[in-house]
């Protein structure tokens, strides 16, 4: 082949922007014979590794292919893996380049910037560190680039001293230095820091702002976020879609809309921002009308977009809606990664089609701990405990390491089951064969199963063992499964004043003491529990349900009328009343115990006639 033609070859591959291009240059490159164009085959791995329009397996058939990566190859791959969330791989391919033989595949200084990233994702502080040591060896500690990877990742350690120790060491400082700083300290809640750093920085730059944008955003400080908005000279899609997600976060629907509509332009992660607010804000019908907007406005979602909107149609039980997203899923041709596929089983499971969530697990080629978990919980709480026990001996021999959702979802199923000894068994798989120390939730799960089973003095001796305070859920869970003379004890001891101290704003403990006292007909007491309620300036935040009928989402609020057909409803509703007390005996008691059992376990007041 002429020199002329490789030269060409080269300037194509580094020229391709789709893998249709992709594909057209690798035909010419195996004619002519892959081994005699490294060079192209190298820029071709780096299109599909690290571009929006690559594919990442793709870049891994190519790399594979060469007799000899080079250290842009190398880098490529790691790059890409990093950026995709695969950080585990990315380490894996950079082990494999430090170990190369050849001059040309060393780790240099554009290596190390996404290796410790990895690291941070990954929270391997003694790999991330061991790295920093071979950064040293190699002399790239100064550089600002590998500088900054550094300080992001020891800030994501929260080794703040070491990062700011690093920073200051540093001689040139350049903007993407002076920023990670900066945003080490926002991520850490550090802000007064932030701000005096921010001060001192000679250049202040729209990533400056942005990094103290989002570390107020995350305390919580809208007044000082806002403010810095305002101040900005200039706003790039990052100040724009922050501030639009934090106002859909906490709820301010006409302010992110109003946002939302200013900007100069919007993006698909402009989107994102303002769906996964709303869904996060409990805001479920905006984050589908917001979908249903970006689709008219011919926008493609992306993947995650989809998980908020199906966790949307989760916690609003919207089948139909859910089952449309899913063949829109399937409409686009997208793979179901582990993420993907985890929130379509839960969406089918919560909206009550458990067929549907096992066909999507079944035909799953890859599933994560996430997908395993969620079919799990699916069949927890359709109380098909024992094989929801079978699958997690499956995923344990598949070597598929649990997490701390699968943890809660297997003592819930043992706990709905009864299986007291499966159960202790499980609870100390946890931190014996594990690693993981139990949380709140392992501990309410623990005292359910100990309640429900009548095991009153083994619940109590777990509660007093706990090397965390236990919350409303967990005195709540301990109360549900005792009988009324045992309740009565209880509360004899004053748990109720307990359960009001430990957390004073929260209604929901006032509200749990109260109906507990008024189930073993301490009348007097639940009254000055809901007396302190009133007091103190605590309200009750109203119970809400949702009926999806044709695709449209019905929401209604415990003693709302704001519905059109509120007043045929309670009249249904009291006709329904009338009958049962009339047909059921003991009614009136049964609807105690029911109030009270719901109230015990965490859900709140449902029924108040």
């Amino acid at each position: 082949m002429p020199p002329s033609f490789g030269s060409r070859l080269y300037q194509l591959s580094r020229d391709c922007k789709t893998m249709t291009h992709l594909n057209q240059i690798l035909a010419q490159i195996v004619h002519a014979g892959v081994s005699n164009h490294q060079s192209s085959v190298s820029a071709l791995v780096a299109f599909s590794a690290s571009s929006p329009a690559g594919d990442l397996h793709i870049a891994s058939l190519l790399f594979a292919h060469m007799e000899d990566p080079g250290s842009f190859a190398y880098n490529s791959m790691i790059q890409g893996l990093v950026n995709a969330g695969f950080a585990e791989e990315a380490l894996s391919f950079y082990t494999r380049m430090a170990m190369a033989r050849g001059e040309g595949s060393r780790p240099d200084k554009f290596t190390f910037p996404f290796v410790v990233k990895a690291c941070a994702l990954l929270s391997a502080v003694g790999t991330g560190k061991g790295i920093h040591g071979r950064v040293l060896q190699l002399g790239l500690s100064l550089d600002p680039y590998v500088c900054s990877g550094l300080v992001c990742m020891y800030s994501e350690f929260s080794e703040l001293s070491e990062a700011r120790t690093l920073f200051d060491e540093t001689p040139e400082r350049d903007p993407v230095l002076w920023n990670s700083m900066i945003g080490g300290y926002a991520k850490c809640g550090l802000m007064e820091a932030a701000r005096q750093l921010f001060e001192e920085m000679p250049c202040k730059n729209v990533g400056s702002y942005n990094a103290m944008m989002g570390g107020y955003v995350k305390l919580g400080r809208m007044d000082c976020a806002i403010k810095m908005f305002e101040e900005m000279p200039t706003r790039d899609i990052v100040s724009w879609n922050t501030m639009i997600g934090a106002h859909a976060r906490s709820g301010s629907v006409g302010i992110a809309w109003e946002l939302f509509g200013r900007a100069p332009e919007r993006k698909v992660s402009t989107w994102g921002a303002i769906i996964s607010g709303f869904a996060q804000s409990s805001q479920f019908d905006d984050a589908l009308e917001a979908l249903k907007r970006m689709l008219v406005e011919g926008a493609r979602p992306n993947k995650a977009i989809l998980v908020s909107a199906l966790s949307s149609c989760s916690h609003l039980g919207a089948l139909e809606q859910g089952i449309w997203i899913h063949g829109f899923v399937e409409k686009l041709g997208l793979m179901l990664d582990d993420t993907l596929g985890a929130s379509l089983i839960d969406m089918y499971s919560k909206c009550g089609f458990l067929r549907g969530a096992k066909s999507v697990f079944e035909d799953m080629q890859n599933k994560g701990v996430c997908t395993w978990t969620s079919m799990i919980y699916g069949l927890a709480i359709h109380g098909h405990s024992h094989e929801a026990l079978d699958l997690f001996t499956e995923m344990e021999r598949l070597q598929i390491r649990p997490n701390n959702i699968t943890f809660v979802s297997m003592l819930s199923a043992c706990s709905h089951a009864g299986l007291v000894d499966r159960g202790h068994e499980i609870f100390s798989r946890m931190s014996q064969v594990y690693g993981m120390n139990p949380t709140i939730e392992h501990y309410t799960c623990m005292v359910d199963l100990l309640s429900r089973a009548n095991q009153k003095k083994a619940a109590r001796q777990l509660i007093g063992s706990m090397p965390i305070e236990p919350d409303v859920f967990v005195w709540g869970a301990l109360l549900g499964g005792f009988s009324l003379h045992w309740r009565h004890m209880l509360m004899n001891e004053d748990l109720g004043k307990k359960l009001a101290r430990l957390d004073p704003g929260d209604s929901g403990t006032y509200v749990l003491a109260s109906n507990i006292y008024a189930s073993t007909g301490q009348w007097n007491d639940a009254m000055r529990m809901r007396t302190m309620m009133t007091d103190l300036g605590v309200r009750k935040k109203p119970g809400c349900s949702f009926i999806e009928v044709d695709q449209i989402v019905h929401e209604f609020l415990a003693g709302g009328k704001v519905h059109p057909m509120s007043r045929k409803i309670y009249e249904m509703l009291d006709h329904i009343y009338r009958e049962m007390k009339t047909e059921v005996p003991q009614f009136s008691q049964w609807v105690l115990e029911f109030n009270t059992r719901l109230c015990t376990n965490g859900y709140g007041e449902r029924m108040n006639r």
